[in-house]
Formats: structure tokens, sequence, C-alpha cells
């Protein structure tokens, strides 16, 4: 694999972990935060001149998983 192909495989285990942690878990709104703001640091170093995809793609997924599987009072604001 390249260095690239690495990274984002790196940073697709993490999505799909932080995914987990929202979806079937008992973490708490705080814990998930801190977990999102990690992953978003983590893109920011890795692909700095797509953050909009991100936040296209990514934010509005674990926001749409919030609203799916949590209470719906929770916010993504941190």
């Amino acid at each position: 694999m390249l260095p690239d192909e690495v990274a984002y495989s790196c940073f697709q285990q993490h999505v799909d972990r932080l995914c987990f942690l929202i979806v079937a878990t008992p973490c708490s709104d705080r814990e998930i935060d801190v977990e999102r703001l990690h992953l978003r640091t983590q893109a920011m170093q890795l692909f700095p001149e797509k953050m909009h995809l991100y936040d296209w793609i990514y934010e509005s997924r674990f926001r749409r998983l919030r609203e799916q599987f949590r209470n719906s009072s929770n916010s993504l604001d941190a």
C-alpha cells in the first residue's frame, strides 16, 4: 500500500470506530465529541485541502447517526 492509502485506511478505521461509538455504546455525548474532534484534527493533518468534503460527508454522517440512534436533543457542538 502507498503511504496515502495507509493514512486513509487508518483514518477510515477511526471513522468506523466513531460510528460504532455513536450507534452501539453507552458513551456519553462528551466522549463522542472528544473522539469526533480528534478525528477532525486527524483529517486536517492528513487532508487539509479536503476539509470541505470532510464536513460534507463525515460530519453530516455523525449528525445523522446521533439523530437516529441517540436522544434528539443532543448536539454536535463541542
